[in-house]
């Protein structure tokens, strides 16, 4: 039998952390494009370190969804502790993250409203933008940097159902599938049932 929480937390991991990469190379990039005077790694310190302590402090939580048995009572002390620790996560991944990266885009990128999103240059017209030739309406890099928030706080938002449907679901296991016992020619499939009854016990 395998637990259910075993690949569940494998997939949250991947994503995760593929939803840090992609999200840090894409401001990155943007910014080492658009940013004059920006060198690398084009990514306010605070802010970075704000989302690995949010992805760090997951860290114990899936442990303890690994470990700790469906059936065990936790007594106060652990409902105490517990409580304030999620907290924290929550306030931290709510509050401090945004407001990291908000105070990043209106300080030193200087991302307001009369700022317009251009893009980079045509290779044709130094005068026009990539973005402001294509697009029919103007954008500023106010909405832009809303929209990163937003982002954020809903990556926020799938990460932290997705934790508490797999600590709710942490004691189910994932049956083996049912194995044929003669082959579609009606010739018994003693040898290949042996072996995968032993791949999925494995």
């Amino acid at each position: 039998m395998k637990r259910w929480i075993d690949g569940a937390i494998v997939k949250f991991v991947g994503f995760m952390l593929a939803t840090t990469v992609g999200l840090f190379l894409i401001i990155a990039v943007w910014v080492g494009l658009t940013v004059p005077g920006r060198q690398f790694p084009f990514l306010n310190v605070a802010f970075v370190a704000s989302w690995i302590v949010s992805l760090l402090a997951l860290v114990p939580v899936l442990l303890m969804m690994r470990s700790r048995p469906v059936d065990k009572a936790a007594t106060w002390g652990e409902t105490m502790i517990g409580s304030a620790y999620v907290f924290f996560i929550l306030f931290w991944i709510y509050g401090t993250v945004p407001h990291q990266w908000l105070t990043y885009a209106e300080s030193e990128l200087n991302w307001r409203s009369d700022n317009l999103l251009i893009g980079p240059r045509l290779p044709w017209d130094d005068s026009q933008g990539v973005l402001e030739w294509a697009l029919p309406f103007t954008l500023s890099y106010l909405t832009v940097k809303d929209l990163i928030a937003v982002v954020i706080y809903g990556v926020g938002l799938v990460a932290n159902v997705a934790v508490f449907s797999m600590w709710q679901k942490r004691g189910d296991t994932i049956s083996a599938p049912e194995l044929e016992n003669t082959s579609r020619y009606g010739r018994p499939l003693v040898k290949g049932k042996a072996q995968a009854a032993e791949k999925v016990n494995a």
